[in-house]
């Protein structure tokens, strides 16, 4: 099971909470979702996300009111809206607030994961650092991927279960602890997500044609390859409700691009998909004249991306080989190349 990507590594994604419901940001798609309860996965709308609130280090959301907290370096500020300019104006970080794994809001104050002492430190403001009290983070709960402020008295954190994949877990600072599922169509949108929900990325080489001359002579041929070209959705982006300058078709490249380029620990291939064509697929016919050698085969293959075992990118790239093993190449470059 392919795992999900954690905040930390990546820049500008986060999990928070207001009374509006519950947010995913993804700064690299320059949007985010609400959901009005991550378990049910009902009524999800995918916004714009305000170029000057992304890349935040934090994304903090307090679950009783409208308020979130974009947190950058050592200073911060409070936005109501990330589809908006924040303000210009910001308040530094008091020093025992900085440096925190995590942040969330709960019960009316900040807590600053440290996860590497083990601990959780609870504050009234992060600018003053008041009324500051630390708490001992319970071994079962320090490897979570996102933690947050799911409600007025509970914290929450994402984490990988070997058995259940994606499990959520509601804790309050002192108390029992309490599993919950998160839907799929949620966790498709976190990076990593879709790998988890419909299968690990794969590339593939597909044969389209075998021509053979099975005399003593030279024969020339004339042929016509059809093959795909294009991609073929995910019905699962029609499942948000899009705004802005986003639409569901191009919401699916962009999540399928994302997953295709991390790396196989996640579900991808660490390739670059962008160059492809990303409109819907259709199929393409193509002449082909050649002159075969006697007793010759020459194999016709197209390459493919997909999740799972269903394909859903068909690339440009043809490749001719006289054996019928696929060609080894792969024909989009890397990640870091």
């Amino acid at each position: 099971m392919a795992a999900i990507v954690p905040r930390a590594d990546s820049r500008g994604t986060d999990i928070f909470a207001t009374r509006h419901g519950f947010f995913v940001v993804r700064s690299d798609l320059g949007c985010f979702l609400q959901a009005l309860d991550f378990r049910l996965g009902q009524d999800l709308q995918v916004w714009d996300l305000h170029p000057a609130c992304r890349g935040g280090d934090h994304y903090v959301g307090d679950p009783t009111s409208s308020a979130i907290y974009l947190l950058r370096g050592d200073s911060f500020c409070k936005v109501l809206d990330l589809s908006s300019e924040p303000p210009s104006s910001t308040l530094p970080l008091h020093p025992s607030c900085q440096g925190g794994n995590h942040y969330a809001f709960c019960e009316g104050r900040f807590f600053i994961f440290f996860l590497t002492r083990g601990v959780v430190l609870s504050v009234a403001d992060l600018a003053t650092g008041a009324t500051a009290k630390e708490i001992c983070l319970e071994p079962a709960l320090l490897n979570g991927l996102y933690y947050y402020g799911a409600d007025a008295s509970h914290l929450a954190c994402l984490r990988m279960d070997e058995e259940n994949g994606l499990c959520g877990y509601l804790f309050a600072a002192a108390g029992p602890k309490e599993t919950f599922s998160v839907h799929p169509d949620v966790v498709s949108f976190l990076p990593g997500g879709l790998g988890h929900t419909h299968g690990a990325a794969f590339g593939a080489w597909e044969c389209l044609k075998l021509i053979s001359n099975a005399t003593d002579l030279p024969m020339p041929s004339s042929h016509e390859i059809t093959r795909k070209v294009g991609s073929s959705k995910l019905a699962f982006s029609q499942k948000y409700r899009v705004s802005g300058s986003l639409d569901p078709e191009s919401l699916a490249a962009s999540l399928l691009q994302h997953q295709f380029s991390l790396p196989v620990a996640y579900g991808g291939l660490g390739l670059r998909t962008e160059q492809e064509e990303w409109e819907e697929a259709a199929e393409e016919g193509e002449a082909l004249r050649v002159i075969l050698q006697p007793r010759q085969k020459l194999y016709w293959w197209h390459y493919q991306l997909g999740l799972g075992k269903e394909p859903l990118l068909y690339c440009r790239s043809l490749k001719v080989t006289r054996s019928p093993s696929p060609p080894t190449h792969i024909p989009l470059p890397q990640v870091d190349s």
